[in-house]
């Protein structure tokens, strides 16, 4: 009877893994295509980086925090940031594919709808992201006045984790409504934003108002400046309590959970346009 037991469908993560395999190898037929869009988007973060350079040259530090600190904090959002391209990137797209009718399709197929939105087509700016994100967090890791342990070898890795899917956690939560409004894009341009202007920065520097903002209405504190102060030492700049700032990696994860579970709840509100 065993034999005759139909086979079991694939797990979400599997089926995730194999359409974004698809994806790339479906990018990497354009390659001349996939090399300048990786190069842009490096180029892009190398602007941002020497930016915020700029401004800590001009002024001597931020807050006491010096060039390769600040870059510290930088690299661990790249490398959060570039991740949550590869999990997360198509969400810019799903008030189109909700508005078009695109997601007919996917109610249809043995898929779970939520991997097949996220999978939809390769986010080939991630690969730019991720290759500039690397280098800036390893450089600044050896530069940073860290004496690196396995321990804190282990909690930079799941930090950076922790912030790829904290980020895609508040893109998804936005990406949901268009289940009910048909549109997220210039809510998904404002959060998107706020991480590009604010992420880089240690958030001890700004006014406690903001900085609570940040903390907890767009929890952007979680994605770099709570693990960076934590690996620095720098816990005394900590406006939270220590254990909740080095619990990040976990918040970023549970904050995913908790959307995933929203996307869900949103979707029983999709009306197909065809009808």
């Amino acid at each position: 009877m065993d034999d005759l037991a139909a086979p079991r469908p694939p797990s979400t993560l599997r089926q995730y893994a194999v359409l974004l395999r698809i994806g790339l190898t479906s990018a990497l037929q354009y390659r001349a295509d996939f090399v300048l869009t990786s190069i842009g988007a490096i180029f892009y973060e190398a602007v941002s980086l020497a930016f915020v350079g700029v401004i800590i040259f001009a002024f001597g530090g931020i807050g006491g925090w010096g060039l390769v600190e600040v870059a510290f904090v930088y690299g661990i959002r790249a490398m959060g940031h570039a991740l949550h391209g590869f999990l997360s990137g198509q969400l810019w797209a799903t008030d189109t594919v909700v508005r078009e009718g695109e997601f007919d399709r996917y109610l249809l197929r043995p898929v779970n709808p939520l991997v097949q939105l996220l999978s939809r087509r390769f986010t080939v700016t991630a690969f730019g992201d991720l290759v500039f994100g690397l280098v800036v967090l390893v450089i600044t890791a050896v530069a940073a006045p860290v004496a690196w342990t396995p321990g804190l070898i282990t909690y930079l890795i799941i930090a950076v984790i922790g912030s790829a899917f904290l980020e895609s956690a508040v893109m998804l939560v936005i990406a949901s409504l268009s289940f009910r409004l048909l549109v997220s894009g210039p809510l998904l341009r404002v959060a998107d934003q706020v991480f590009v202007t604010f992420g880089p920065y240690p958030l001890s520097v700004f006014p406690r108002a903001v900085a609570y903002l940040l903390t907890f209405l767009l929890p952007l504190a979680y994605a770099a400046f709570f693990p960076a102060a934590i690996l620095l030492g720098r816990t005394d700049e900590l406006f939270v309590p220590i254990w909740l700032a080095a619990a990040s990696p976990a918040v970023g994860l549970i904050l995913y959970v908790l959307a995933v579970i929203f996307f869900h709840r949103q979707l029983r509100h999709y009306s197909s346009p065809g009808h």
